[in-house]
């Protein structure tokens, strides 16, 4: 790489949060939703619409353009959505508008604030909003919506997971912390003798209910609100926790993982999903989501496999598979001692 080259790569690596907000403000100013109920329109039409300046507007779409965000241009036709656009629409299923907003706004405040991690290895939300994430969450529903929803956007591998693991077999699958239900419910979809409990916080349960784990599997899936902390619902003989044990320092997992073991059936299955931590220097997105845990929550951290192996095998597990899925996630497999 000659200096220009490099000179431009810190350039552009300086500049991430040019890409961030362009794509948070598109989003959340109705700019994707106007073009996407035009089908494909101009700078000037999108500007009535949203009520924007249109030589601002019209910069806008030029540097999402440049992101692929967008395709066309001006003079001709006008600008329409691309692949990556679609994502950001209001009310689709694929839907990643959530995402963005989560991740453009409290998330993006708390980036921000990464000089206090440094100094203090703290939480730089908590230091932003005056409480921890959870905290948080719990004393703001519209947040915790958005962050549910958020969370769901960001699982596009969900649908999957039936296929790398077999559930025929299960009668009473937990998923612990399992937010919306939206993974269990992929689940109950492809194993239709199953029977399940969505096991959350109180106010993530109530949001639940109006959810398809419970509208659509009302016999099938029962839904209990509680701490897991304190004890997860007993007698199951599937146990999931899915991207829960990231959010998490290692004493505080073996109390999760130790209310599993406790309450599941002899011959039961505990399913993790993580990333795992590995050496590469390449794009791997468990590099950036291990620094996401740190000034997001302060002691949770992605883990790599040995690190994993370890915890189960402190909570009385014995790990016994482990499958790739999309976007650099896995699926650990184990069972009690």
């Amino acid at each position: 790489m000659n200096d220009h080259s490099a000179g431009r790569r810190l350039i552009e690596l300086m500049a991430g949060f040019w890409k961030t907000q362009a794509i948070y403000i598109a989003t959340e100013s109705g700019i994707i939703d106007a073009l996407d109920r035009a089908g494909r329109s101009t700078a000037i039409a999108l500007a009535l619409e949203t009520d924007t300046d249109p030589d601002a507007l019209g910069r806008l779409l030029l540097f999402l353009r440049a992101l692929d965000v967008v395709e066309g241009d001006e003079e001709s036709a006008g600008y329409a959505l691309t692949a990556v656009g679609e994502l950001l629409r209001t009310g689709t299923r694929d839907s990643m508008r959530d995402h963005v907003r989560i991740y453009g706004s409290h998330f993006y405040q708390a980036w921000g604030e990464l000089a206090h991690c440094l100094r203090t290895g703290g939480s730089a939300f908590s230091h932003v909003f005056g409480s921890d994430l959870f905290s948080y969450l719990n004393d703001h529903p519209d947040t915790s919506l958005a962050y549910e929803r958020a969370m769901v956007a960001g699982t596009l591998f969900f649908s999957e997971v039936s296929t790398v693991h077999d559930f025929s077999t299960a009668r009473r699958i937990v998923d612990v912390a399992g937010g919306h239900g939206a993974l269990l419910n992929e689940i109950l979809n492809a194993n239709t003798a199953a029977h399940a409990v969505l096991f959350d916080a109180p106010h993530v349960i109530e949001e639940a209910a109006s959810r398809p784990i419970a509208t659509d599997h009302a016999g099938r899936c029962e839904l209990v609100p509680g701490n897991f902390f304190e004890s997860v619902p007993a007698d199951g003989d599937v146990y999931l926790l899915s991207r829960i044990l990231h959010c998490f320092d290692d004493e505080a997992c073996q109390d999760i993982l130790a209310n599993c073991r406790r309450a599941m059936a002899p011959d039961g299955r505990l399913i993790i999903i993580e990333r795992l931590l590995t050496q590469d220097t390449g794009s791997s997105l468990a590099q950036g989501y291990n620094m996401h845990m740190l000034v997001v929550l302060g002691g949770g951290r992605e883990r790599d496999e040995a690190q994993y192996r370890t915890l189960l095998d402190k909570a009385g597990f014995t790990t016994v598979d482990l499958h790739p899925l999309p976007l650099e996630t896995h699926l650990i497999v184990a069972t009690p001692r």
